[in-house]
């Protein structure tokens, strides 16, 4: 800024000196009225440092081309709308109201540690850079339509660590840009409202918005745009918290959207854009979320070695739904991780669509939630081929849901779905045996198929007596009759051999001859005796759960 022409002068504003202006708060300082001065250019530099006044300071319309210092002053209350002013140096201030709406602050806005008794209003005001490290503001900070450009200088546009307020931070419509720094850091900043920056842009270089530690109401981030990493670490957030429509983007952040240790007091809502170009895009972990957690209408895109979407370790104490129009990893990791996180109520997981994609892999060890999904075809085939090994717990859970929900006949095709991808991609020394016990006992849920078993080798039995039979190779036994050999004794016999648990002749009748027909039948039966043997063995084992149990 420069001092303006005789001309301007007289056509725009008043002429006064810095040193007149400060001898007027002087003389006014007991005054309730206190100063007022409209449309004025005040050279020099304002030094209202340390002074108190009771009543109001107003400077509408100035212009202050060498910065003002308001440092430790107590003033009743200030106005300074539509005022342009280098500099403004305030910190320790101390007022009731602060007013500067539609105005221009070029360089440093510094308000740290000042003490705002009322509402701080910096609507469709621009910075350079404020900064305003343990302000406290007992009612609102309305800072709409705020434009926020360190310059030059780079560093953070917005530094609102520690800050106390206790209604609503409110930076909707905004342009905040961090250079060389973060855009907006509210770390350990308590709200007793909603942190909002609706339809905003943040941008900082890495990193938009920090939270970390923070304690506020809400957090609403609706149609916002971030070009950076959003970050809540440790972050509190009593209430709800909207991320709808967003569009955010990171260079060079671990985690586009990262929340790690944050505790939200209501639901938890994603749609929009979120994409990183050399990390993941969202990572939620060790993360409560009290109502439902709901990302949809989404697109995660992500190029990193983790997973695409992260919920890990979290709890969600209602609804759990991922449902992303685009889920992508152009990097080596997953797709989806939701390890041993706890969904409260239903799980909205669309298997069947996430699967469709031409790559997607997940984990969901450790996942638990409480009711059957609709399509568990899809998800046998997600547990299947859609992870990187086998992992036993998302079977276990899958099946005590329907379990619970009293599908039995579906619990126990989820736990053979388990034993095969077990076979299939476990310990290569046991996938013969796994084989047997599929085929034979469906792993111990299907024990029919051994009862079948043993009926099919007492049929085998029933034709080898018959064609033994057939070529005399059949004798009545020792002190038998001679008609010992009729149909009934020679059922008996193929019992006897096919079903040794069972003894339905009691002494024999019939036996095998020692002729060449009975030498082959002996040999024959042999056979059938170890085959009658295995299958009684496993229909005992099958039926007493003894495969399951192992």
């Amino acid at each position: 800024m420069s001092r303006p022409d005789e001309t301007e002068q007289d056509e725009k504003h008043i002429f006064m000196r810095a040193e007149d202006v400060r001898a007027k708060v002087l003389e006014a300082q007991d005054s309730p009225a206190g100063v007022t001065i409209y449309r004025t250019w005040i050279d020099g530099h304002l030094d209202l440092g340390f002074l108190t006044m009771t009543g109001p300071l107003t400077l509408v319309g100035c212009h202050l081309p060498e910065g003002m210092t308001l440092r430790h002053a107590q003033i009743g209350t200030i106005d300074l709308s539509s005022t342009n002013v280098w500099g403004l140096r305030a910190d320790g201030l101390r007022t009731r109201s602060f007013e500067m709406t539609h105005a221009r602050c070029g360089d440093k806005f510094d308000l740290d540690h000042a003490q705002i008794d009322g509402t701080l209003q910096l609507a469709g005001t621009s910075v350079g850079s404020f900064t305003a490290y343990g302000l406290k503001v007992g009612g609102s900070f309305m800072a709409r339509e705020l434009y926020a450009w360190p310059g030059w200088r780079g560093g953070c546009a917005l530094h609102l660590d520690n800050v106390d307020i206790g209604g609503d931070l409110v930076l909707d419509d905004g342009m905040i840009t961090g250079l060389a720094g973060p855009a907006i850091t509210a770390n350990s900043a308590k709200v007793g409202g909603v942190f909002s920056a609706e339809n905003a842009i943040i941008r900082g270089d890495s990193d938009a918005l920090f939270l970390l530690e923070a304690d506020i109401g809400a957090l609403d981030l609706r149609d916002t745009v971030l070009r950076g990493a959003l970050c809540t670490d440790g972050a509190r957030i009593r209430s709800e918290v909207k991320l709808s429509g967003i569009d955010a983007v990171s260079s060079e952040a671990d985690a586009t959207i990262r929340m790690v240790d944050t505790t939200i007091g209501a639901g938890l809502l994603l749609t929009g854009l979120v994409r990183s170009r050399t990390g993941r895009a969202v990572a939620l972990h060790r993360t409560t979320v009290a109502a439902s957690l709901t990302i949809r209408e989404a697109e995660i895109d992500a190029d990193s070695g983790k997973a695409a979407l992260e919920i890990s370790n979290c709890d969600v104490g209602s609804e759990l739904t991922i449902r992303p129009d685009v889920l992508r990893n152009r990097g080596d990791g997953l797709e989806l991780d939701l390890f041993a996180t706890r969904a409260g109520r239903a799980l909205g997981l669309e298997a069947e669509d996430l699967i469709e994609a031409d790559v997607f892999t997940v984990t969901m060890q450790g996942l638990s939630y409480p009711d059957a999904p609709e399509d568990t075809d899809a998800w046998l085939t997600m547990l299947r081929d859609h992870t990187f090994g086998y992992e036993a717990q998302p079977y276990q859970q899958l099946a005590a849901v329907h379990r619970a929900a009293g599908h039995e006949h579906t619990a126990r095709k989820v736990l053979i779905a388990q034993q095969r991808d077990l076979r299939r991609r476990g310990d290569p020394g046991n996938k013969l045996w796994h084989w047997f016990l599929g085929a034979t006992l469906g792993y111990g849920y299907r024990p029919s198929r051994a009862v079948i078993g043993l009926l099919v080798t007492f049929l085998l039995a029933l034709c080898l007596v018959w064609t033994t039979n057939a070529y005399n190779g059949l004798t009545p036994a020792k002190d038998r009759p001679a008609d010992s050999c009729s149909p009934v004794n020679r059922i008996s016999l193929a019992a006897d051999l096919a079903i040794p648990l069972v003894k339905l002749g009691g002494t024999p009748r019939c036996e095998l001859a020692n002729g060449p027909a009975g030498q082959w039948a002996t040999g024959a039966g042999w056979v059938v005796q170890i085959l009658g043997w295995s299958f009684a063995t496993l229909s005992v084992a099958g039926f007493t759960g003894l495969v399951r149990k192992s």
